[in-house]
């Protein structure tokens, strides 16, 4: 390491990084450093795949599609909805590579059914003949209950997330909910009496006088698969009947991390059990008498869980333990969470009411041609669906060692960016519109650093680019907004400094990767391009594109994903430098001798490793990943047992 920063310092290249002594931690092998790491040249280092989903469809009626990614037939992240356009529909989604099957989504005016494909290659197929399901009106409804004897809905329908008063609980305050939409009640218990609200009658009734628990139901769902009530509390669950307050089952839950309190049950369409408490989201599965908990969310929450449910979309909400209780929906494959609205009292538990015996509405808002129901934008008329990378709430990272083209530590945090494509389109699938939202994580450097991206289309297809922040005056623009004096392709320029779109700390710094020294996160940039018709998505290449870091305010100094080519203003001199092997005759750019990158995308939120780790001491199969090109460990970047050398990584 310090023959390379002396000779760093000869060719008069400034030290980006902290890079004072040579790090002896080993990865998982210790016969391989991550400087001796060779593999196949034709690897591409992604961890994501393009997959073309086909749907034939023999009745197309007010039918809409929902794609999510499968895992394992358990955790799902939405990354698509769109219109069938005639009998036989395709679309392109960006998933992880890891992921073998999709699910998806058929709402027919209401009626909704759920198929999961399995991925052949690049592939997947499905397709449905008519079926003359009933309508159902799906408004969807949370009920809410807390401790003082507040009732509560929630329009989660419209978007507003509004909370509307009913008539206080009778008997007392609660806890617990649980919807039983058969039936049309809502289960809540006062001390050991189960109650419920008849919904459609608005009168209160109680059920059962005694519980398992000889106490307050801290987490209640109803499953409609067995019509059994779903009760936990810390570490122990239960299923019993409500029709005779007998406990079926009891179950240990195994796998849960500390602290185990509060939260909630809920179980999704597809019949999977979620839990959340204090230390997370958890997906439960049951085997004889033993709950097994595998953690979703990767870290503990910043927040306590007091409530959860799952709507017909596959939605999952959590409700804090607040005075005055946030409602957050989270995504059931990362843990990922958004607040979604504030409430001026407490939540204690939700319960979700999905769906009514009754015909849709045939209210159209935005005169699009699709009714509100079906409409992702109900009240803008030229857009209706949209499809996400990495989903519609997650975050993917891309992350850059940017001392190119010297070689680096390999700790991937110089500048590590979070991610999330949007593309907008309407009623015919057509893309009106592009957004990309983008805030910064880490910053392991003293480089000046921007970020931009390239699209391979003609830019005469745009006709504005705005939400750029550019604060140092060496970027040119044209009049839409993109990047001026390129001959090819459209690009876009997201900040031309890292450090003008990050809070600086009290202390002087800004985000740090040293451990135990202050850590903060970027302000998130949205950017938006709008086409001047709408285009086919096919044209439009896969998120995140062609993205690359413009080092230290370098124009011509860029830094792309492996094999990825430059743009027009790249200064073609600084290939094969130092460390740098690329051949661009061959379309070989930004690898060294022994093909590793400067930068890497992940398809999902990055913990960055620590100041000078390199990233395979922080990720213990990244090696695998690497030397097999991708066959084993495909998911190396995640929090599974065994996966993370945490001592390594800075969990922000």
């Amino acid at each position: 390491m310090r023959q390379f920063l002396a000779l760093l310092l000869l060719l008069s290249l400034s030290v980006s990084c902290k890079k004072d002594s040579e790090d002896t931690n080993q990865s998982q092998d210790p016969n391989v450093s991550i400087e001796n790491l060779s593999v196949d040249p034709n690897f591409d280092f992604r961890t994501e795949t393009d997959v073309n989903l086909t749907i034939n469809d023999a009745d197309t009626y007010r039918v809409k599609y929902t794609v999510f990614a499968a895992f394992d037939g358990q955790k799902e992240e939405k990354v698509a909805s769109f219109f069938p356009q005639g009998n036989t529909s395709q679309i392109k989604v960006v998933l992880p590579l890891f992921c073998k099957r999709i699910k998806v989504e058929r709402n027919a005016n209401g009626a909704i059914s759920v198929d999961y494909i399995s991925i052949n290659g690049n592939s997947a197929s499905i397709s449905y003949n008519k079926r003359n399901g009933k309508a159902l009106n799906c408004a969807e409804t949370l009920y809410a209950v807390n401790g003082q004897g507040g009732f509560y809905t929630i329009d989660v329908e419209s978007g507003n997330y509004n909370a509307t008063a009913l008539p206080n609980l009778v008997g007392g305050g609660s806890i617990a909910c649980a919807v039983d939409q058969e039936n049309e009640i809502v289960y809540y218990n006062t001390g050991t009496t189960l109650r419920y609200y008849d919904y459609q009658a608005g009168t209160f009734h109680v059920a059962h006088n005694g519980n398992p628990f000889g106490g307050n139901y801290p987490r209640m769902e109803y499953n409609h698969v067995d019509s059994l009530l779903y009760l936990a509390k810390n570490e122990v669950m239960y299923t019993l009947d409500p029709q005779t307050n007998q406990v079926v089952q009891q179950f240990n839950i195994i796998g849960l991390e500390s602290p185990v309190g509060g939260g909630d049950v809920a179980i999704s369409q597809d019949s999977t059990i979620y839990m959340c408490c204090f230390s997370g989201l958890y997906r439960i599965d049951i085997n004889g008498t033993t709950a097994n908990a595998t953690r979703i969310s990767a870290e503990n929450l910043p927040f306590q869980p007091t409530s959860m449910a799952i709507d017909r979309n596959d939605r999952l909400y959590l409700a804090t333990n607040d005075a005055n209780s946030q409602l957050i929906e989270m995504d059931k494959y990362d843990g990922a969470w958004s607040v979604v609205n504030t409430y001026p009292h407490k939540i204690n538990d939700l319960g979700s009411y999905k769906c009514a015996i009754q015909d849709l509405s045939n209210t159209d808002t935005d005169n699009d041609g699709v009714i509100d129901a079906l409409d992702d934008f109900p009240n803008d008329p030229s857009a209706a669906e949209a499809t996400y990378t990495p989903s519609d709430i997650g975050w993917g990272s891309l992350a850059f060692e940017d001392l190119w083209p010297s070689q680096g530590d390999y700790d991937f945090n110089d500048l590590v960016v979070n991610y999330r494509f949007t593309q907008i389109a309407n009623a015919n699938n057509q893309v009106v519109r592009l957004e990309a939202k983008f805030r910064i994580k880490a910053i392991g450097a003293s480089f000046r650093n921007g970020l931009g991206f390239k699209m391979d289309i003609d830019p005469a297809l745009i006709s504005s680019v705005t939400g750029t922040n550019l604060t140092e005056n060496y970027i040119n623009l044209d009049a839409k907004g993109l990047e001026a004096g390129h001959n090819s392709g459209a690009t876009i320029i997201v900040f031309d400094d890292a450090y003008d779109n990050i809070p600086k700390l009290g202390n002087g710094l800004y985000i740090n990767t040293e451990r135990g020294q202050p850590i903060s996160v970027g302000n998130e940039i949205n950017i938006v391009i709008t086409f001047v018709n709408p285009v086919d998505p096919s044209i439009l290449g896969s998120a995140p594109y062609n993205p690359f870091l413009i080092i230290d305010g370098i124009r011509g100094r860029e830094l792309h994903l492996a094999d990825n080519a430059p743009t027009d203003l790249m200064d073609p001199s600084f290939f094969n430098s130092i460390h740098d092997d690329s051949n661009p005759g061959s379309g070989r750019y930004y690898r060294t001798e022994n093909s590793l990158p400067w930068g890497i995308n992940i398809i999902h939120e990055f913990r960055y490793p620590e100041e000078q780790k390199p990233i395979n001491t922080a990720y213990n199969y990244f090696n695998s990943w690497a030397q097999t090109s991708g066959a084993s460990y495909a998911d190396w970047y995640k929090d599974n047992s065994g996966y993370r050398n945490t001592g390594n990584i800075i969990l922000n």
